[in-house]
């Protein structure tokens, strides 16, 4: 009886585990999801853009936007409750990456660096039957690695920063719990916020281009 007990205790330490789920965090998985992320426009430094370009079965143009490379830049992984705002999502990583990965570069620019294997998501985010999570992926300009997490990069407007469109996935909380890639991700870009003189400025050149029309 003692022998059943340990092996019934085993069991259920092993289905616990299963029952977080596990994330492959990259944006790049042949034949399931190709997503890379882009960067600043110098020529139109405040374009954000969302969705995968037209060279890449997409409908957006990413001209002029190169694609973030090295470690010079952070993406983050973040999840919610299914219907949930963005805003409250929580930022998801493992002990080799708490806080976010860097991009591979070359010939893979624009893809994630993930060498830390995939990324646990506690039950009490995973609904009971396992079904829909929803994610989105952040990324931001770290500057030279000064700026660690997705709310330093927040609260610095002039950093370049960026978010995907949120999507989600159905997550499997028994055995075997395969790992879930990020299928439904789509691409987007970074870039800086604005300060509101900048805005103002546009503003009241908009108004008066109007002004001028209509005289």
């Amino acid at each position: 009886m003692k022998q059943i007990g340990i092996s019934l205790s085993i069991l259920a330490m092993a289905v616990s585990g299963y029952s977080q789920g596990q994330v492959n965090f990259n944006n790049r998985v042949v034949g399931v999801v190709v997503a890379p992320i882009y960067g600043v426009n110098p020529t139109s430094p405040f374009r954000m853009q969302h969705g995968n370009a037209t060279t890449n079965q997409g409908t957006i143009d990413y001209t002029g936007h190169p694609l973030l490379a090295g470690t010079g830049f952070t993406a983050a992984l973040f999840a919610g409750a299914n219907g949930s705002p963005s805003d409250g999502f929580t930022l998801f990583g493992n002990a080799a990456a708490p806080n976010g990965i860097g991009f591979r570069s070359g010939a893979t620019a624009g893809f994630v660096a993930n060498t830390a294997g995939s990324i646990p998501i506690p039950a009490s985010l995973v609904p009971a039957d396992g079904s829909i999570v929803s994610f989105q992926v952040r990324a931001w300009d770290n500057l030279g690695g000064t700026v660690g997490t997705w709310a330093a990069a927040m609260a610095l407007p002039t950093t370049a920063r960026g978010a995907s469109d949120t999507f989600n996935l159905n997550l499997a909380v028994s055995p075997p719990g395969p790992v879930a890639n990020l299928v439904g991700l789509t691409s987007f870009n970074i870039a800086p916020v604005p300060e509101p003189g900048v805005i103002a400025l546009g503003v009241l050149g908009l108004g008066a281009l109007l002004l001028r029309r209509r005289k």
